[in-house]
């Protein structure tokens, strides 16, 4: 099986990124409807215990796919007797990290002090599986452009966690309610990915034959294991010394703070990765659709992650209910890792379509030292100091990422700053109205709706203000108009 550079590429990447986009609309209201229902049947302390082995299993599940997928994904070329190899590879890892974990199960709940964490523990193990039999059908999809069927399985998969949870949480469920929306959303991504990509095994090819993909795999897998380390640690240390209340508000505002980034990164890395990749050999098509998709990156996650932090308040109030007011302090400091976050796609496409994982690999190690450093300075001032100290290391660790990133790459700094200046500029403007003149006596949830419609309309405000920006914006429009002829904008 072999995928040259199609002469329409710019065009399918910008209709691929269209379509994740949409799905991921849909699926954002479907998860922002369940967090809302499940936060009103739920007590934080309840959703604290089963965050505990969350942040545990978080870890953990990053080695089920060892980075084979996007290894399969960046390979110039790939059989199917070679994908089958590689799925096998992620079947075996997954059986064995299914029974690790429930082995591990005791342990757990010692470290915790909470017994109740072992039936948990044997509970969740099977997402290990789950992941691992559609790593390769999802890589397939996303090699092969076939968007709309990944969004459909994607979407499936939401739409079942969603449901399942609501269900759980009405019928008093409690802490199971969770347990179940995890397994119902990771047990229908496996089976819809099947059946969306097509793809079926074959006979395997030698391993020899893929030891360079195992290579690329590995050296993501771990940089994306110290990723992981770095996103849970936090919730280890409030679980294990400040309490499962404390998780739990903590967990919910930091579902808040990445809920723009995780809904908007993913389906545009998605799109946005296997065209890079295949623009490894031509420097400046590489830049070209660099700079745009960071542009579009920036326009949507930048002005969510500070609206998000500024409207605090009225959020939790909305979507999560008077029990989680805990959350809102929270919420906000943790705003400056969001927008960092939104972010970080910047680099991580870079890594992953020139090949570098093993770069990749260098930096996490720093990076992963210095917000793990900044959670365990915060420690002793509680759930709060964790979040101050996350953010602190996020912040001061970005721009030397990004240097290190572009060393050796046809990207300098110039690149991302002059695309994203002016969605910063307006962010930060519309911002500042929607705080000042925030309708604080109002309920929250049409203090939420004003503080949106006011922060929207400053914002393009903004960029009819800013040099260049009606350009922009006129650019932006143009290049949802061209999406179904194929043509994309390059960013200027």
């Amino acid at each position: 099986m072999t995928q040259g550079i199609s002469g329409d590429l710019p065009g399918r990447t910008a209709r691929g990124a269209a379509i994740m986009l949409l799905a991921r609309g849909f699926g954002t209201a479907l998860a922002v409807a369940a967090t809302a229902v499940i936060a009103r049947f739920v007590s934080p302390e309840e959703f604290g215990v089963v965050a505990m082995v969350i942040a545990i299993l978080g870890i953990a599940r990053v080695l089920e796919e060892f980075g084979l997928g996007d290894a399969a994904i960046h390979a110039e070329r790939i059989t199917q007797g070679e994908v089958t190899s590689l799925a096998i590879v992620n079947v075996v890892a997954g059986l064995v990290l299914t029974a690790g974990f429930m082995a591990c199960g005791p342990l757990m709940a010692d470290f915790y002090d909470r017994p109740e964490l072992v039936a948990i523990c044997l509970a969740l193990a099977p997402l290990f599986i789950f992941a691992a039999i559609g790593a390769q059908p999802r890589a397939m999809m996303r090699r092969g452009f076939q968007f709309r069927s990944l969004a459909i399985a994607q979407t499936v998969s939401l739409a079942c966690a969603a449901i399942t949870g609501m269900i759980a949480a009405i019928a008093g469920l409690g802490a199971w309610a969770i347990v179940l929306q995890h397994l119902a959303g990771g047990g229908a991504l496996a089976l819809a990915s099947w059946i969306a990509s097509g793809w079926r095994p074959c006979r395997p090819a030698p391993l020899s034959d893929i030891r360079p993909m195992l290579g690329y795999g590995l050296n993501l897998g771990a940089s994306q294991f110290l990723n992981a380390l770095t996103r849970n640690v936090d919730d280890i240390i409030i679980g294990r010394w400040v309490g499962p209340a404390a998780l739990g508000a903590y967990g919910r505002a930091f579902q808040l703070m990445t809920l723009p980034s995780t809904q908007l990164n993913q389906p545009l890395s998605s799109a946005v990765v296997p065209a890079l990749s295949r623009l490894q050999r031509d420097p400046a098509g590489y830049r070209r659709l660099y700079r745009s998709s960071v542009e579009v990156i920036a326009s949507l996650a930048l002005p969510l992650a500070v609206f998000t932090g500024v409207a605090a308040p009225a959020m939790v109030g909305t979507l999560l209910g008077p029990d989680w007011s805990e959350s809102v302090p929270l919420l906000r400091a943790l705003a400056p890792a969001g927008l960092m976050v939104s972010l970080n796609v910047a680099t991580g496409w870079v890594y992953l379509s020139l090949g570098r994982t093993d770069r990749q690999l260098r930096w996490r190690l720093v990076g992963s030292t210095a917000a793990i450093t900044g959670m365990i300075a915060g420690l002793p001032w509680g759930a709060l100091g964790v979040a101050i100290g996350l953010s602190t290391a996020r912040v001061v660790m970005r721009l030397p990422a990004m240097i290190y990133c572009f060393h050796g790459t046809p990207l300098r700094l110039l690149d991302v700053g002059e695309v994203i200046w002016r969605p910063v500029l307006a962010s930060v403007a519309a911002g500042l109205a929607a705080w000042w003149l925030d309708p604080a006596t109002l309920m929250d949830g049409f203090r939420l709706l004003l503080q949106f419609v006011m922060f929207t309309a400053v914002w393009f405000i903004g960029m009819l203000a800013i040099p260049g920006g009606i350009g922009r914006l006129k650019e932006g429009v143009r290049m949802v108009r061209g999406l179904r002829g194929g043509e994309v904008v390059d960013a200027a």
